[in-house]
């Protein structure tokens, strides 16, 4: 485990944990809709400067560091991967913070489709943050 990652990830614990005992949980909130603005923002640029728009271009979400993975399906259609073990998900079950993990986390996955391309959709009926077996991912092209 990367200890670059690990404390990044035990500091957003605790920087949550104090906003919500000093502000309550809307100020999470507040962050995290803040947060999921930036990173639509930065997958537009993203979006704009790749050359392949494309579902599988995700891939590149799922690193071998962070994540055990096995793609189910990779086509110009559609990615669809299960992720069996992520870091961040120990992590933050660890101390007991699954909450905060889908809210930091999890969450500004679906900005990062709609940021990137407006024409796919992620569809993720399983997450390991909330305590399912797997991370269940699929992006596929929108039907016109």
């Amino acid at each position: 485990m990367s200890e670059l990652r690990y404390y990044r990830d035990f500091s957003l614990i605790m920087m949550s944990r104090i906003l919500e005992k000093e502000f309550g949980k809307e100020a999470l909130d507040v962050l995290v809709d803040w947060r999921n603005r930036r990173i639509e923002e930065e997958w537009r640029k993203r979006g704009i400067e790749a050359k392949d728009k494309t579902p599988r271009y995700f891939l590149t979400l799922f690193s071998k560091e962070a994540h055990e993975f096995e793609v189910l399906e990779e086509s110009e259609e559609a990615l669809e991967v299960i992720v069996k073990k992520c870091i961040h998900a120990e992590i933050f079950k660890k101390f007991n913070a699954s909450d905060v993990g889908e809210k930091m986390i999890c969450s500004g996955d679906h900005y990062v489709v709609k940021g990137f391309n407006h024409g796919i959709e992620l569809v993720r009926d399983k997450l390991l943050m909330r305590g399912d077996e797997c991370c269940h991912f699929l992006f596929k092209l929108k039907k016109q």
